[in-house]
């Protein structure tokens, strides 16, 4: 079956998370990505073995999982752009390429000249397509960024937590993640503007403005009201149907019930408090708004008697809106996210059957599919310059001058 990125060629020359997580995605989807790294360790995120203490080198042989997730089923080139020969590889490698994808900052590949003025002209029709820390204008422009630093200045960290508790940090390649999405959705565009009028372009987005996307339901409510978005502690929300709360297990159970009048009889026949279901302080939503602080704590008293398992038997069939806070590996085991397919078994081609994270979106007539594991740095290098023109004694010169390995 035909993939809808079949004859799709892209040029990566990025590192790290968020865009070669981008190019991940399209090979999935059918696209040739060929991933350019330098010579003398590739890119960085091949030495990158651990997240938060959970480390690769748990067990001998294990892959480095952080760089097999974002580059999975590309072709590995070595090129040190920082002599002309390896400018000569892209140069060679963009002219019938259709995405050249990168993150590097854009005075560095102005240095290198691979900037979109000088590649839109070797090809026009090329999506040139880049993702930056604070986007390509403002006095920020220039500084470097990981998404941990692009999450505090969103907004989303000054907002969460407890009012006057530390502000949580970012999950590793939370932000980045999201900004790859964002860009593959760029990408698509550009790539469907092409297919209308011929013409290439570049598209541009930032971990700044991926992340503000994010959370834009807040921002716009700030731009409309002129008033900051407070952190709330939970004792003191709005809506105690809204909030989370701790079982007997010592588990924490996330309610989400905007409409509360819609689910409080149910709520209360599951929780047994069926007195309070006419009681005039919560018969409504706007009583049960008003003494929301007196109902917080009294569910805090209810759910506190029931380990989480039982509670969730007690909510089987009823218009209850609830989920369990769970923990990453509990996620491994989820069967919502196995028979939907979010977790794959992919056979690798060194390690045998392994599980991965898969797409996010599932198509019925053209589904991806993780099509190779992560190259080794170089694999492809004779393979990919031959069919660009060069011959054997032009490869093995490249190789004398240490431009590829």
């Amino acid at each position: 079956m035909a993939l809808p990125l079949e004859g799709i060629k892209v040029v990566e020359v990025a590192m790290a998370v968020l865009s070669p997580h981008t190019g991940a995605h399209l090979s999935d989807m059918g696209a040739e990505v060929i991933k350019v790294e330098h010579p003398a360790g590739g890119d960085p995120a091949r030495s990158m073995m651990a997240i938060r203490q959970v480390t690769a080198a748990t067990k001998p042989g294990m892959l480095n999982f952080m760089f097999e997730q974002d580059n999975r089923g590309k072709k590995s080139v070595t090129a040190d752009l920082g002599q002309p020969e390896g400018v000569e590889i892209v140069y060679k490698l963009v002219k019938d390429a259709d995405v050249f994808l990168s993150n590097y900052r854009a005075q560095a590949l102005r240095k290198w000249k691979v900037d979109y003025e000088t590649l839109s002209k070797i090809n026009p029709r090329l999506i040139y397509a880049l993702a930056t820390g604070w986007g390509l204008k403002g006095p920020d422009k220039d500084n470097p960024a990981f998404d941990f630093v692009a999450f505090a200045r969103s907004g989303v960290m000054g907002t969460m937590g407890e009012p006057d508790g530390i502000p949580p940090a970012c999950l590793p390649g939370f932000g980045d993640h999201i900004t790859a999405m964002t860009l593959a959705y760029g990408i698509m565009l550009a790539l469907f503007h092409r297919e209308r009028t011929g013409e290439g372009q570049m598209v541009h987005t930032s971990l700044l403005a991926g992340l503000t996307e994010a959370a834009s339901l807040n921002l716009q409510a700030c731009l409309a009201t002129e008033q900051d978005m407070p952190r709330v502690s939970r004792t003191k929300v709005g809506n105690a149907l809204w909030n989370f709360y701790a079982t007997k297990d010592k588990r924490w159970l996330q309610l989400a019930m905007l409409q509360t009048d819609r689910h409080w009889h149910d709520f209360c026949e599951a929780l047994e408090i069926q007195h309070l279901e006419n009681d005039p302080k919560f018969d409504s939503h706007a009583t049960r708004a008003s003494n929301s602080l007196e109902l917080t704590q009294i569910l805090g008293g209810v759910f506190a008697k029931r380990t989480y398992t039982e509670w969730e038997s007690r909510f089987k069939g009823k218009n209850i809106i609830r989920g369990l806070v769970t923990t990453f590996l509990e996620q491994t085991r989820d069967p919502q996210l196995l028979e939907n397919e979010q977790i794959v078994k992919f056979n690798h081609p060194t390690q045998g059957p392994i599980d991965v994270v898969s797409m996010p979106v599932q198509f019925s007539k053209s589904p991806g599919q993780i099509r190779g594991p992560a190259p080794q740095l170089g694999q492809n290098t004779e393979e990919v310059l031959l069919d660009i023109g060069y011959s054997w004694e032009d490869i093995a010169k490249l190789k004398d001058k240490k431009v590829i390995l």
